[in-house]
């Protein structure tokens, strides 16, 4: 009997940095997606989720190209893609906290939370009614799909490809 061979396993290991970075720039898309075509504002905790994915697409796309310049670098993939395990399971386990605050499970940063006390201050309302920015709060979900917000699904995908990464990580450290 062949042996199976998924496609995945596969794929060029010094590939799967920009295949990462990849992931989370198609994140960011939808990120933008609700933000400027479904006007969902985003509050203080997902423009710091962002701040996460643009750290993965950055060192995705920089320590991919250089394995693509420099291909005797191979060598360090395993290592870089630890690194990239890394940023997205902090990724998962910040979505995670933002969609627990959501939930109501636990309170949130004062700063833009109601239960936490809340700060929203007079100049924060007289932005809003002047439409300069929104006052979003990090403890309401403004959308959610079968139970799950936004900041749940980014926890959900970003433990994905951290898993994934690890596993071509570790992957590449047994080829070697």
């Amino acid at each position: 009997m062949p042996e199976m061979n998924p496609v995945l396993s596969r794929f060029p290991l010094t590939r799967w940095p920009l295949l990462l970075a990849g992931g989370s720039l198609l994140m960011m898309f939808g990120a933008w997606g609700f933000q400027y075509i479904g006007h969902y504002d985003p509050c203080a905790l997902c423009y710091d989720q962002r701040h996460i994915h643009m750290a993965v697409i950055a060192f995705g796309f920089a320590v991919g190209f250089a394995l693509m310049i420099k291909p005797d670098l191979a060598r360090f993939a395993p290592w870089a893609l630890f690194a990239m395990a890394a940023l997205l399971l902090y990724s998962a386990g910040f979505a995670g906290w933002h969609a627990g605050i959501e939930n109501g499970w636990w309170d949130g940063p004062a700063s833009c939370t109601v239960s936490g006390g809340g700060s929203i201050t007079a100049s924060d309302i007289m932005a809003a009614l002047n439409g300069e920015r929104p006052v979003v709060l990090c403890d309401e979900a403004a959308w959610r799909m079968l139970g799950i917000s936004m900041a749940g699904y980014n926890a959900l995908i970003s433990a994905g490809m951290a898993g994934v990464a690890a596993w071509a990580g570790f992957r590449g450290l047994k080829a070697s």
